[in-house]
């Protein structure tokens, strides 16, 4: 079993339909996943998945592209991609996270890719509530270890499921638009999945 069902809140970003609508957790827990490309990893800690995600930035060269995908919108802005206006170093990017953490963590209406411009490393949060990483899967596998993630054959969605996009975090939504002088493009078919 991959997954946990966990304390019921009024705020969270996932849910599972058996039979109401629940928060769903996973395991702490990754998988090498095939792709039409290279591998990937897909990491679905418990909890704190922004804390995982600045371990495994210490796998990545600096500087950093960030995409903040917006899927679904409460009136805070445009749906679409938002890219940051230039690479940015390590320590913005921690503060980014840092800042938002709760918003990332509990509310469904985005995607978060952070990559490196120095190769192939990539990070994903998606709004399934997992991690994706490209590039340098032996480094991110080290720090999955570290940090006592298992490795497990495949990580499952919960089908059906529901995504979560909390009134509390509106405010939060929109000063992410304002946190850089984003390039915003349209949203592509991949994100809303």
């Amino acid at each position: 079993m991959d997954a946990i069902l966990l304390a019921v809140d009024d705020t969270y970003k996932f849910g599972y339909l058996n039979p109401d609508d629940q928060p769903y957790g996973y395991q702490n827990v990754w998988a090498t996943e095939k792709t039409t490309g290279p591998d990937r990893l897909v990491i679905a800690p418990a909890s704190g998945q922004v804390d995982v995600m600045l371990r495994l930035m210490e796998a990545m060269p600096d500087p950093f592209w960030v995409l903040y995908v917006l899927v679904v919108p409460r009136g805070e802005g445009e749906p679409g991609r938002y890219q940051s206006p230039e690479p940015q170093g390590r320590k913005p990017v921690q503060h980014l996270l840092e800042e938002f953490k709760p918003f990332f963590e509990q509310d469904g209406r985005q995607n978060l890719w952070i990559a490196s411009t120095e190769g192939p490393a990539m990070l994903i949060y998606d709004r399934h509530n997992v991690l994706y990483a490209y590039g340098t899967l032996d480094g991110f596998r080290a720090v999955l270890s570290e940090i006592g993630l298992k490795e497990v054959p495949s990580i499952r969605f919960p089908r059906p499921h529901t995504h979560h996009y909390n009134e509390e975090f509106d405010a939060d939504a929109g000063r992410i638009l304002e946190y850089w002088e984003w390039q915003h493009t349209p949203l592509r078919d991949a994100d809303t999945e």
